[in-house]
C-alpha cells in the first residue's frame, strides 16, 4: 500500500505540550495571586470572603459621600455648651436648667 494513504498530517504533539505547559503556568499563576490577595486582605483586617461588602459598608458610612439633605451630625461638646451658655445668656432657660443640661452634656 501507498504510505501517504496514511499520513495524518503534520506533527501536533509539539503543540499540545506547549498548549498544556501554558495552561500549568496560567493555573499556577492563579492560584498564587489569590493566595497573595488572600494575605493582604487578612493583614488589612478584613474578611476575605465579605471583603467588597465590608468596604462597600465603609464607603456608604463616609462623611464624604453623605447626602446635604441627611440628618446633621451631633455637635460637638464645645457646640452644645456654646449654645447652652446663650440660651442661659437670652434668658431661655433658668439658672437650675443651665446647671442640669451643662452636666447632661458633659456626661455625654
Amino acid at each position: 500500500m501507498d504510505d501517504a494513504f496514511f499520513d495524518t498530517g503534520p506533527d501536533l504533539s509539539g503543540v499540545f505540550v506547549l498548549f498544556g505547559l501554558l495552561f500549568v503556568a496560567v493555573v499556577i499563576f492563579m492560584i498564587v495571586t489569590v493566595v497573595r490577595k488572600w494575605n493582604v486582605a487578612k493583614k488589612a483586617g478584613y474578611d476575605p470572603l465579605a471583603m467588597d461588602t465590608q468596604i462597600a459598608a465603609q464607603i456608604g458610612q463616609s462623611a464624604l459621600l453623605r447626602r446635604p439633605d441627611a440628618a446633621p451630625e451631633r455637635p460637638s461638646i464645645e457646640q452644645r455648651l456654646a449654645e447652652l451658655d446663650d440660651l442661659h445668656a437670652r434668658g431661655v432657660i433658668s439658672d437650675v436648667e443651665h446647671v442640669a443640661a451643662r452636666a447632661k452634656a458633659l456626661e455625654s
